[in-house]
């Protein structure tokens, strides 16, 4: 990629970030994110928000040790998108302020064992979460195992236009699945 094409997508990336969205979903989720804060993360004293984006990963999160912003993608601010999805989404990007990345030699671990272990204490909503986002959302998001996230591919406004599975639906389809969740998100 030249200098240029990157500057270019900076810039855009930049503009997705400062691009208010009304929310669409049937309950306030500022009102989910100041909850999570306030039950989970008490440390995060300084202003904790939440944006949609409408490129790049499903979420993300850009913080210091007491304030935080995440972000979102728009695929999730659907009217469909029950409490839990993100209920887990500000869990999960808010435990990455944290526990920070783990380095192993070359390689630096987003998600190191003490990240999964409790994120699975404060989130007993994860896996209904995940298994919702995989069966409604799934053939719109690319997983990239080696950069340890999901993006959310660009033709995903099809997906967002049409009504979505709710969470019981969703659990009755996968009955009898035993996977871990890992496996699910990952």
């Amino acid at each position: 990629m030249t200098l240029l094409q990157n500057y270019k997508e900076q810039k855009k990336l930049e503009q997705a970030r400062i691009q208010p969205y009304l929310w669409f979903t049937p309950f306030p989720v500022l009102d989910v994110l100041e909850q999570v804060r306030s039950e989970h993360f008490p440390e995060l004293s300084g202003t904790v928000r939440i944006y949609c984006v409408n490129r790049g990963p499903l979420a993300c999160v850009v913080g210091e040790d007491s304030s935080a912003t995440v972000y979102m993608h728009q695929l999730l601010n659907h009217n469909d998108t029950p409490v839990e999805v993100v209920s887990t989404i500000c869990k999960h990007e808010l435990l990455h302020i944290r526990i920070p990345p783990v380095v192993e030699g070359k390689r630096t671990i987003q998600h190191p064992p003490a990240f999964w272990e409790e994120e699975r204490a404060m989130a007993p909503e994860r896996s209904a979460a995940w298994i919702w986002i995989w069966i409604n959302l799934g053939s719109y998001l690319k997983k990239r195992p080696r950069l340890e996230r999901i993006d959310v591919l660009c033709n995903w406004r099809e997906r967002w236009h049409q009504p979505m599975l709710d969470v019981v639906a969703c659990r009755r389809l996968l009955s009898g699945a035993t996977e871990e969740v890992e496996d699910v998100v990952w």
